[in-house]
């Protein structure tokens, strides 16, 4: 689940994150992308209403060289509440997210996303996400909107763990396209609240949360005697 939280985040910030100038294809150039990335997943149970929430923040540097560099946040939060004491729930609209899920009648379930930005120290041994997000439930027969509101700290556990990689593609009369990659991930605490409308949930030291930090870069090379290459990173 928190893996799939992860990769669902990450998969919509490079969707938001690059311009639609910069997927066509052109003869050289080069792109950068370095982001960090921190997610989690909370429980809390109040008498019959199971609340589960699914955070993730990130803050991302992208950019073609030649060209600007840009920086984009993407703050994303799933809030899923059932009534546990009612009936079976009806899971899956939300894909992924819904995967896992508990049993009883859903009472809340929506998901909500910002452009905010997560803070980070410089050595990404503490992160942080403080953002207000617009939620609407989207249980049939409600569709109200909520403010969910996040004040959340992530603190490392042990160290970082790095994981690197490198691909080159070579397209005859077309081009080669070089690119590598530079992931540092480790375990993480969550400290914090969370305030759904007018209710607040605390959570101090949860385990299970995940800081990732992601160096990704990519240069094509187009054949001299290429016209239009079909190249991309």
């Amino acid at each position: 689940m928190r893996r799939s939280l992860s990769l669902l985040a990450a998969v919509l910030l490079v969707t938001a994150a690059i311009p639609a100038t910069a997927l066509a294809a052109v003869p050289d150039y080069q792109r950068v992308i370095t982001s960090r990335q921190a997610d989690a997943a909370l429980a809390s149970l109040d008498g019959c209403i199971l609340t589960e929430i699914f955070v993730s923040g990130t803050d991302a540097v992208f950019g073609g060289r030649p060209g600007p560099i840009n920086r984009q946040g993407l703050a994303s939060v799933l809030v899923r509440q059932n009534d546990v004491c009612a009936g079976a729930a009806s899971l899956g609209h939300l894909g992924v997210f819904a995967a896992g899920g508990g049993g009883g009648t859903p009472v809340f379930d929506g998901l909500g996303q910002t452009l905010d930005s997560l803070g980070s120290t410089v050595h990404f041994d503490r992160a942080w996400l403080r953002t207000e997000i617009p939620v609407i439930n989207e249980v049939p027969g409600t569709g109200e909107e909520v403010i969910v509101a996040l004040d959340l700290t992530w603190s490392l556990v042990g160290e970082l763990e790095r994981d690197t990689g490198h691909l080159h593609v070579r397209v005859p009369g077309e081009g080669n396209v070089n690119s590598h990659q530079n992931t540092l991930m480790g375990e993480a605490t969550l400290t914090g609240t969370v305030r759904i409308g007018e209710d607040l949930f605390s959570f101090d030291g949860v385990e299970g949360a995940h800081l990732q930090q992601v160096k990704y870069g990519c240069q094509v090379i187009a054949h001299p005697s290429a016209d239009e290459p079909d190249l991309s990173c």
